[in-house]
This record gives structure tokens, sequence and C-alpha cells, in this order.
């Protein structure tokens, strides 16, 4: 049985990153995921903040260029608005800078950055089982001293160490239109996706266009996202993949004992968009710097918790308290619209950028 200091479950943004900052310190580190392809299906609208508006939305977070300074060949578009649209079409407008990508190559750049720093990665392989620092996979069994779950909003890592998992999740469904677009991110609210918002973001050559809701009870995602395509005049859609988003907030604890959760399954996600690139690599150089130390200096893994939540713990909860308030406005067109009208776009900015929307 091969014996690992850490072995990472899920190669995401959040696995790859706690990979990378672990394995840069020596560690032996293997990374696995159940995906054939890193990346693939791409699941969620590939935009990210640029890092100017990443220091602004979370200050104490230090040293992010490390993060989201990216080579220019990963990046599809560079945006600098985000649009607004109301069930009536009344448009809200707040300067936005940053930048779309292509999932399918920045989690491949990410995961390569993990193993060129000396961590091993087994693709195309299920993770199964935890017991007693053995992981059981479908293609073998392997023995860690650390443990990390980034392995997505359900979590099998979390429920066999015995933590909690998220609990409310926001089903979307989204793919790629050919066409030309201006660099503006605009989020669509209302009917045409209950309870949540669909999306156009550009990219070069065309746009990432989905919906998620919170709607439940027996609805067509597909046939959402083909009624607002018609609406929006978009054309054909093609690359069509589906999953679910947290947002919940925060699961209460993501350390216990040597298993550490990161990313998604740590509910580490924005609640009022579904953002959870930069979070989940915060949170996972974060993991990875702490299980660094806990090998070199013997400091407890718990400090995981405790500086992810110092970082970004304040942001989340802002979130979170947006969602629930606006769920209240969700329930009808109308309520909705007059909510939108009375918020307007500095409000909307503020939620945009996590901060308490009623105070000043």
């Amino acid at each position: 049985m091969n014996e690992y200091d850490v072995v990472v479950i899920g190669a995401g943004p959040a696995g790859s990153s706690t990979a990378y900052f672990a394995a840069r310190s020596g560690l032996k580190v293997l990374m696995v995921d159940q995906r054939n392809a890193i990346g693939e299906p791409v699941q969620c609208g590939e935009f990210i903040p640029s890092t100017k508006e990443m220091e602004r939305i979370i200050p104490r977070v230090k040293n992010q260029k490390e993060l989201f300074d990216i080579d220019d060949s990963l990046i599809k578009m560079r945006t600098n608005k985000i649009k607004f649209i109301s069930p009536k079409d009344r448009e809200y407008e707040m300067d936005f800078e940053g930048f779309t990508v292509d999932r399918r190559y920045f989690d491949k750049y990410l995961a390569k950055k993990a193993t060129d720093a000396g961590a091993e990665l087994m693709i195309g392989t299920k993770y199964l089982s935890l017991k007693d620092n053995v992981i059981k996979l479908d293609k073998g069994e392997v023995k860690a001293k650390v443990i990390v779950g980034a392995d997505g909003f359900k979590s099998n890592v979390a429920k066999d160490a015995g933590m909690e998992v998220n609990h409310v999740l926001c089903p979307c469904m989204l793919g790629q239109v050919d066409g030309d677009f201006e660099p503006t991110v605009e989020m669509f609210f209302g009917t045409v996706a209950p309870g949540g918002y669909a999306w156009v973001i550009p990219k070069e050559g065309g746009a990432n266009v989905g919906l998620g809701i919170q709607k439940t009870g027996n609805v067509s995602l597909r046939n959402m996202l083909n009624d607002f395509l018609k609406m929006r005049k978009l054309g054909k859609i093609h690359d069509l993949s589906a999953g679910f988003v947290p947002i919940s907030g925060p699961i209460p604890q993501t350390v216990k004992g040597n298993v550490m959760i990161v990313g998604d399954a740590a509910g580490q996600v924005m609640a009022t968009n579904g953002g959870g690139i930069p979070i989940s690599m915060i949170c996972g150089r974060i993991a990875g710097n702490v299980i660094s130390e806990y090998f070199k200096n013997k400091v407890p893994l718990t400090k995981y918790e405790e500086e992810w939540r110092a970082n970004v713990g304040t942001e989340l909860e802002n979130a979170l308290d947006t969602k629930r308030m606006a769920d209240k406005a969700f329930k009808r067109n109308f309520t909705l619209e007059l909510a939108m009208k009375l918020m307007g776009s500095k409000r909307m900015e503020r939620a945009i950028n996590c901060k308490p929307i009623f105070k000043k």
C-alpha cells in the first residue's frame, strides 16, 4: 500500500491549490480525481474578479497576486462591468473588473502547478471510503497522514469523517454560445430563473450562458434555459453541463482529526452569486500552508479553520445575510422589481462585494 503525507480528493481549484502549497514544501502529496479529464465538464460561469477587485472585496487576504495574476493565455476576455437586469428589463450597472477563463484549461493549469511542485495526480479514480487513515479507491487503497476533501458539494470525505455537508443546493445548467459580446457580465432576475438568476458571461468568440434556480418541484432546467436563450436571442447552445452550487454558507466544521474540507465541499462559496473559484483558491492556499506547518512545526490542523474564517468568513456571512433578505423578494416578480428599484446600483454593488447592503 502506498503511503503519503497528504492525499487530496478532488483536483478542482480548491484541491489543486491545496496540493500545490503542500507539495512545494517537500511533502509527499497525492491528488485523486474521478474525472478522466481535469476541468471537464465545465460546471460554472468561468468568471474571476481581478486581483484589484478581490483585494477590495476581501482586504484581509495578503498577497493575492500570487493566486490571481495568471498567465494571459488563460484569459478568454477581460470585462469591466456587471449589469443587473430586472424582470421588467430595467438595467442597473456597476464598474467591476474581471476576466473569464476556460475551466477546461484553467483547472488543468492549476493541477499542473501542483504536479510541477511534486504532487502526484491520479485521474479517472473514484473515492470510495475512508477509515483509519486508509483511503479506499476503486483502483486500490492508499494511506495518508492528512486527508483533504475537495470533492465538491456533497463531499463524501466530509461524510465519512463525521462532518456536516451542504444542505441547501442550487441546481444550475450552463453551456456555450457563439458570437460577439460586449465585455460586460449580465445577470438576469425574475421568473427566468426562480429564486436565482440567469447569466451571460462573455468570453473570446462567445459567452458562457446559464441559470441557477432555487425553486423546487417538477421543473426542467433545460426548458428554462431554452426559454432564456430565445428571449435574449442568443442562438444555439453547445457543451451543455449541469450541477449544483452550495448556497447555505460554510459548513460548521471543516477540520476533524486529520481530515480537512476545502472549497465547495466546505461551502466556501459566495451565497449571493454562487462564486467559488477565488474563495476556493484562497482557502486552498491556507490549507496547504497549514499542512506544511503541521509537518514542520507541529502546528495543529485546526489553524486552517481559524485562518480561513478570519480571512474570508465575514464576507461569506455577509453574502449569506444578503441572500436571506433577497429570498423574500424573489417570491414574485412584482416584489423583486420593487426591491431592485429600492436597492439601486449602489446597494447591488455592495451585495456583489460581499458588504452589508444597508450599512454605510
